[in-house]
Order: C-alpha cells, then structure tokens, then sequence
C-alpha cells in the first residue's frame, strides 16, 4: 500500500506541487538558512533521525506556536522532515498550516525564508518548534508589506 501524500494528511485542498531540481533548490536554501551544519538530507530517514531534532529553535511547543501565530506570508512551503526519501518534492500553499492533528514530521516556511516552524510527531512534548533567519527582521518586513499590497488590492 502506498503512503499518502503528506499534503493529503494535512488535508489543504488548494496547493502546488514543486518537484526536481526546483524543490532540490527550495530545500537546500532552507537547510543552508536553518541547518547549516549539514549540507544534505543524507542520513535523514522517516521515523528513524529527523531535522527537527537537529536545528537550533527559538522557541519550542507552545510559545513556538504563539509565535509562528503572529507572522504571514503571501505564500508559504511545506516541506517533509525527510525531504527526498521518497520524492524530491515541496509543496506551495496560500493557507498556513495551523496545526497538526495526525503528527506528521514536517517544515512550514515562507518562501523568502523569514522563519521556519517544524511539526514533528512529538508535538506537545517535543516540538513544534519555531526559527527564525538571521535576517529575520528584513525578511518578515518584506512579507508583511507584501500582505498589506494584497489586502490593499482587494479593498
């Protein structure tokens, strides 16, 4: 039996699918941004190590929350913990994931990378956890403005 889609899991109905080379690309600038340690997913596998485990957050489980709460983004990417074991692909969505119900293993960031939140299969005991870019103030205010623009187009 084939494994569901970990978009289908989070049950968001409108997003992209990125494959290739371009999700190859989207995920290595986030690891060079949040796990720079590493320069590969090599070694990452499903239910055995995971990424979250080894980035340095911010903040974890609840305060994380709060904060990854306060910041959008036009549009956002979610990205598997284990990116590339199955296939070499990210996903594109306008709606933020606000939870996760089923305790899935996965990243949540806007796409100029102001700040990363991981869900992980511990959450509420570890995790989620919430980072943010070393450029984090420049890179929030750029998604800000850029939701202010949108808002001002449909007023």
């Amino acid at each position: 039996m084939k494994r569901p889609k970990l978009i289908e899991y989070l049950e968001i109905a409108n997003y992209e699918i990125v494959q290739g080379d371009e999700a190859i690309r989207i995920a290595h600038a986030w690891l060079s941004a949040f796990c720079p340690q590493k320069n590969s997913f090599k070694g990452i596998r499903r239910f055995k190590t995971y990424m979250w485990d080894i980035i340095d957050c911010d903040l974890e489980n609840e305060e994380a929350v709060k904060e990854y709460e306060k910041y959008e983004s036009p549009r956002y990417v979610i990205m598997e913990d284990c990116f590339g074991q199955d296939e070499k692909e990210v996903y594109i969505v306008e709606q933020k994931p606000l939870n996760n119900v089923k305790l899935q293993d996965f990243h949540v960031f806007p796409k100029n990378l102001a700040w990363s939140m991981a869900f992980t299969h511990e959450d509420g005991w570890i995790g989620p956890k919430f980072t943010k870019n070393k450029d984090f103030e420049k890179l929030n205010r750029k998604n800000a403005n850029a939701i202010k623009a949108i808002n001002r187009g449909y007023g």
